[in-house]
This record gives structure tokens, C-alpha cells and sequence, in this order.
């Protein structure tokens, strides 16, 4: 009897076991697209793999563009709602941002996936300079193309008989927000011109919208800003104030170049706004840039996309007509996106073999 009851026992204790061990290796179900709940196999030797995104999903994108009042803030909503017309599976989001600098630095840390800036900030933040001193160099961006021909233009209050940057000493002068390209650009001519942008004047960052305001309330001096020819900031200011146009001379510009090559002498002509004479500034470019680790395929349907849209983005906004697919890699000197020069070459358009570099 007690042999029959220790069989019995040891009987017990392995249907038990066997049990256990079956519902330990069981598969848990997971949640289809539709919600039902589904069978899923892990993959051989990956424990932790995740199930594929479900099919028809779009990916959302953010591209960081500028203040309000700016050229990039306006021209950023305007490119994105073209482009989304014809981005399958993506979505571009244009959000606003202290434009250049900060872009670049939001796309290095991962917050932005694109962002609009000038050529000659991408440049120093490539080599570590300027407003990249600190940090020193970021090289987890990529070009895809230029969007603008972008434009330093200074405009002072009549009262202040400006025509010069050094008759801008001691006043109130707003240099750009703070993280943007106007602001490094502002450092860069008022130190050509002998001007410590920190004693010399009464540096104000306000946004370009903010500042057009404070011009026309009469709060500041002047204002500087790197915007499209014409700029709607600057059009809106000639309605109620009367305005000064300030030129950086040819020995300023000498300067500058000296310092960085990728500016350029532009002569804006009388009648562009109040001005009754030329006077004449430095210009650069503004390109569309994103984060090195998009794949190749998002990065080539955005350029596709960018200049297919060109027509659409130049009725929305003026700046739009600069979009040029042979102008597109004009004034770059930081590596472009691989995606993007894939979409070069089949438009018969060559990229420099140096900024190929992934």
C-alpha cells in the first residue's frame, strides 16, 4: 500500500512539473493593428526583438525653422505643408526655434530631425568656432540643399542718422535672438567694424517680430536681422516709422571674408523699401539640413519631395523662388546627406566626392 501511494505521488509531482514547464514556454499573445490579440514567435536568438510597426503608419518628423516675425518661421510652415502633400508615409511638423544655431544643436541632442540654417553657422558648427567654441564641433548633421539666398540687413531709426555700423555705437541695437545665425553674423560685422558688441552697443535679442515692434514703439535704435530681400519684418516697419539703412563698408566685408569666405557682397537697390539710395550688406545661404542618422531613403524622398514642392513654397512665401535644384548645393561646405546626393545624381547633378563622407 505505501509503495502504491509513493508511485502515486511521484506520478503527481511530474504532471506537475510537466505542467508548469508547458505554460513557462507558452507564447504570450500580443495586440494586432486591429487589437485582436495574435500568436507571436520570438525570432531565434533575439529575446527581445519587437514586433514590426504595423503597416501605413506615418513616421512624424519635426523641422526646427525660427522666431516669429523671421524669414524661416514663415518659410518653414510653408515648406512643410507643400511637402507633406508629397511624402508618403511621413509627416513634416515645422516648429519654431531661435533659428541657426540652436537648429543644429537640437538636431545634434536628437530633439529636431531637420532644421533650416545658414551655411556659415553649419560651418562653424562643423569646425568648432564662434558660437561653437564651447561645445566644439558637431558633425551629426547633413545638407540636403539650400533653400535661400539669405541677407544682413540693418535699419536704424531716422532719428539716429545711422548710415554706418559704427555710427551704431552706444545705442540700443537688437543683434538677433539668442541661438541664432543673425546673432553670430551681427558679432562678426560689428567686430569688423572695431565694435565690441558687448560694450559698444546695448545688445537687445529679441525675436525679429519683437524687435520690429520695439522699432516702431520706439524702445530700440536698430535692428539687425538675416531675412529675404524684401523682408516682410522690415516692409511692416517703413509703414509707421521712418527708417535709416545702415551699409557695411567694402573694408568691413574685406573683414568679414577674411574670417569667413562664404560671405558674400550684395548691393540691396533703392526703392526695395524707403530707401531712396543702395546701400549694401553681406549675404550667405540658408540650407535645409537634418541628422546624420536618417536613412538614406526618408533623406532622398524629403529632397525629392523639397524640390518638387519649389513652386508651391514660392507662392506661399517669397523666399520660395530661391529653390533651385542647380543651385541646390551652392555655398555648402559641410558633408551632405548620402539620401540626398542618391536624388542629385539621377537629376545629372554632381556632389563634391569631399562631402561624401558616409
Amino acid at each position: 500500500m505505501k509503495k502504491i501511494k509513493k508511485i502515486l505521488s511521484i506520478t503527481l509531482a511530474m504532471v506537475l512539473i510537466f505542467t508548469a514547464t508547458a505554460c513557462s514556454s507558452k507564447t504570450e499573445p500580443a495586440a494586432s493593428a486591429d487589437g485582436k490579440e495574435t500568436q507571436q514567435e520570438q525570432p531565434a536568438g533575439s529575446e527581445t526583438a519587437q514586433p514590426a510597426a504595423p503597416s501605413g503608419k506615418t513616421v512624424a518628423l519635426i523641422m526646427g525653422s525660427g522666431s516669429s516675425g523671421g524669414t524661416y518661421f514663415a518659410l518653414g510652415g510653408a515648406m512643410a505643408s507643400a511637402m507633406n502633400k508629397r511624402l508618403e508615409g511621413l509627416s513634416l511638423d515645422s516648429q519654431a526655434s531661435g533659428a541657426s544655431v540652436e537648429n543644429i544643436n537640437m538636431m545634434d541632442i536628437g530633439e529636431f530631425d531637420l532644421g533650416i540654417a545658414m551655411n556659415a553657422t553649419a560651418d562653424d558648427a562643423w569646425n568648432g568656432r564662434n558660437a561653437f567654441a564651447d561645445t566644439g564641433e558637431i558633425k551629426s548633421f547633413r545638407a540636403i540643399g539650400v533653400v535661400y539666398h539669405e541677407v544682413y540687413q540693418i535699419v536704424a531709426n531716422a532719428s539716429t542718422n545711422a548710415k554706418s555700423v559704427t555710427d551704431l555705437k552706444g545705442l540700443k541695437v537688437a543683434i538677433g535672438p539668442t541661438g541664432s545665425g543673425t546673432a553670430g553674423t551681427s558679432d562678426l560685422v560689428f567686430k569688423a567694424a572695431g565694435l565690441d558688441i558687448n560694450k559698444d552697443i546695448q545688445p537687445q535679442q529679441d525675436g525679429f517680430g519683437d524687435a520690429a515692434v520695439k522699432m516702431q514703439d520706439g524702445h530700440i535704435d536698430a535692428s539687425c536681422a538675416v531675412l529675404n530681400v524684401p523682408a516682410s519684418s522690415i516692409v511692416e516697419m517703413t509703414t509707421s516709422t521712418e527708417l535709416s539703412y545702415v551699409s557695411v563698408s567694402d573694408e568691413e566685408i574685406a573683414k568679414i571674408q577674411a574670417e569667413a569666405p562664404y560671405f558674400e557682397k550684395m548691393v540691396i537697390p533703392a526703392g526695395t523699401y524707403s530707401n531712396t539710395e543702395d546701400f549694401q550688406t553681406i549675404t550667405c545661404q540658408a540650407v535645409l539640413y537634418c541628422r546624420s542618422d536618417l536613412d538614406d531613403d526618408t533623406v532622398y524622398n524629403i529632397t525629392k519631395a523639397f524640390y518638387e514642392s519649389a513652386d508651391e513654397i514660392a507662392a506661399a512665401h517669397p523666399a520660395g523662388k530661391d529653390i533651385s535644384l542647380e543651385g541646390g548645393l551652392s555655398g555648402i561646405t559641410t558633408a551632405v546627406h548620402p539620401g540626398a546626393a542618391r536624388y542629385y545624381e539621377e537629376k545629372g547633378i554632381t556632389v563634391d566626392p569631399g562631402l561624401l563622407i558616409d
